[in-house]
C-alpha cells in the first residue's frame, strides 16, 4: 500500500466499524483459545499500524512483524513489543517460537501464498495455532482491492486445502460479514460499473456516528453467532488452524 493507505489507516483503525468488528472477532477467538494460558509468544504477521497488536497483547508477549516500513513506523508510535521488518514469506524468527500467530488480511497481498502458509507453519510450535482471515469471493473484486494491492480473493475451499497442504489441521473455517454481504456486493457492482478515478482507492465511506456503531453492534451478533456455527458466506473468512503436536516416537522393544 502507498503512503496515504497507511496514515487512513492509522486513523481509521481505532474506531472504524470494519477494523473493530475485525479486531473483536480475533480477539473473542483467541480469548477462547488461550485465555488460561498465561504469557504467550504471538506474532502479528502484517501487523500494520498496530491496532490488533496492542489488543493482543493481554494474552502475552506479541511480536510485529510488516514488510512496510511505513507501516511500522505508524504501529511503533502506539507502543507495544517489538516489530520487524519481514515478508511474510521470509520471517526473521527461528522455528517453532510462537504459540499464536496471526495473519489478517494478510495471505492475499503475498506473490506466493503457500509459501506463507509454509513459512507461518515453520514459525508455530507444535501445536500452536494460526488465525487466518482473507478476503472472500473473486466476484467481490473491486477498486478496493487494487489499491490495497491484493493479488487474489480466495474461495473457502481454496484456503482449506492450501492450508491442509503445508501441513496444519483446520479446526475451523467460517464466513463473517454475513449481514452486510449483499449491500456490500452491490456498492462494488456499481463501483465497477461506474469507476472514474485514475488511480484506485479504498472504499473506507465515513459513515456517521450511530451508523458505525449500528454495524459493529451488527457484526457483534455475528461474532455471537460463531460461538456456535459456521456462516455459510460473506465478505471474509476466518480460519483456525493448528499446527499438530509431536508424535511421540515408536517404543522398541
Amino acid at each position: 500500500m502507498n503512503q496515504a493507505e497507511y496514515e487512513t489507516m492509522y486513523r481509521l483503525e481505532t474506531h472504524y466499524w470494519w477494523f473493530v468488528a475485525r479486531r473483536q472477532l480475533v480477539t473473542s477467538l483467541v480469548n477462547q483459545q488461550i485465555a488460561d494460558t498465561k504469557g504467550a509468544r504471538i506474532l502479528d504477521v502484517g501487523c500494520g499500524t498496530g491496532a490488533t497488536r496492542d489488543a493482543l497483547t493481554i494474552y502475552g508477549e506479541v511480536f510485529g512483524a510488516d514488510m512496510s516500513e511505513e507501516a511500522l513506523s505508524f504501529s511503533r508510535s502506539r507502543g507495544g513489543g517489538p516489530l520487524t521488518r519481514s515478508r511474510i514469506e521470509r520471517l526473521s524468527f527461528i522455528d517453532g517460537c510462537f504459540d499464536l500467530i496471526t495473519a489478517l488480511d494478510v495471505l492475499e497481498h503475498a506473490d506466493d501464498d503457500l509459501a506463507s502458509m509454509d513459512e507461518l507453519y515453520r514459525a508455530l510450535r507444535p501445536g500452536g495455532l494460526l488465525i487466518v482471515t482473507v478476503p472472500a469471493y473473486g466476484f467481490l473484486w473491486s477498486e478496493h482491492d487494487e489499491a490495497l494491492h491484493h493479488r487474489r480473493r480466495y474461495a473457502a475451499y481454496e484456503l482449506r486445502n492450501k492450508l491442509t497442504r503445508v501441513g496444519f489441521e483446520i479446526e475451523r473455517l467460517s464466513f463473517f460479514i454475513t449481514f452486510l454481504f449483499f449491500p456490500i456486493l452491490a456498492m462494488r457492482f456499481v463501483q465497477n460499473i461506474f469507476k472514474k478515478s485514475v488511480e484506485p482507492k479504498t472504499s473506507h465511506i465515513i459513515l456517521p456516528d450511530w451508523l458505525n456503531n449500528a454495524l459493529i453492534g451488527l457484526l457483534a451478533i455475528e461474532r455471537w453467532l460463531l460461538r456456535y456455527i459456521n456462516l455459510p458466506f460473506g465478505v471474509t473468512i476466518v480460519c483456525l488452524a493448528r499446527k499438530p503436536e509431536l508424535s511421540a516416537p515408536d517404543l522398541i522393544f
